[in-house]
């Protein structure tokens, strides 16, 4: 079953493509990990280039991250090939979490990268679309209360990984959320996340981080 070990690698492949570097180098020249928070992401695209800018990497960000699924489950593992949706979503979830590990962890930019939400709720197009849904509202719910940006896209997507562990347990019969694959994601994700964020975690803690003042997107789109 070389699908197993395919699937990660072409995602994390497709998800190390620095979109914000290259767009912000064409645009201005600059180079993006040397401007405003350092991160190769759309809000450092936003801070550096423009809100036009920072638009089109978020875009081309999503695009990799459903080309990583998108590919995985209808070309390199569809169900007849695997035998079951559920081995045919397991490899997709592997390519949605390299896509995801890629795009926090650039192989080509000295492992600089953003926080990969974008990626994130592009895989969930083809993963599990509800979640799309859980992951937005609990976004902005957390926004609210937790008024950490980073920290609230974090309890968010914890909150779609509890919820498809919920519903695997109970076999809601509803492929998107019963598939032990879509929990294997969810959970994939969260952890990697919770690594990902410490450094942000004890800036926090030294009073470095701003507060979240709105709804503005730029605030959490890294």
């Amino acid at each position: 079953m070389y699908q197993y070990f395919l699937a990660p690698i072409i995602g994390y492949l497709l998800g190390s493509i620095p979109f914000a570097w290259i767009i912000v180098k064409i645009a201005t020249g600059k180079d993006v990990r040397e401007e405003g928070a350092g991160s190769v992401s759309t809000r450092n695209t936003i801070r550096t280039a423009g809100y036009f800018w920072g638009l089109l990497t978020g875009i081309f960000d999503w695009g990799k991250g459903f080309l990583a699924v998108f590919l995985t489950r209808f070309y390199l593992a569809p169900t007849e090939a695997m035998g079951s949706d559920d081995l045919s979503l397991l490899c997709t979830a592997l390519a949605g979490i390299g896509a995801f590990v890629g795009h926090l962890w650039m192989i080509w930019m000295k492992f600089k990268g953003g926080k990969a939400f974008s990626v994130l709720l592009a895989s969930l197009i083809i993963i599990n679309p509800w979640g799309i849904l859980v992951w937005v509202l609990s976004l902005f719910l957390f926004l609210v209360i937790i008024r950490y940006s980073y920290l609230a896209g974090l309890a968010a997507t914890i909150c779609v990984a509890i919820l498809g562990t919920f519903f695997f347990i109970f076999t809601v019969p509803n492929l998107y959320w019963s598939s032990w694959a879509v929990m294997v994601h969810g959970w994939g994700c969260a952890i990697i996340l919770v690594l990902r964020l410490i450094p942000e975690y004890k800036a926090m803690k030294r009073g470095e981080i701003e507060r979240w003042r709105g709804l503005k997107t730029s605030q959490w789109s890294k």
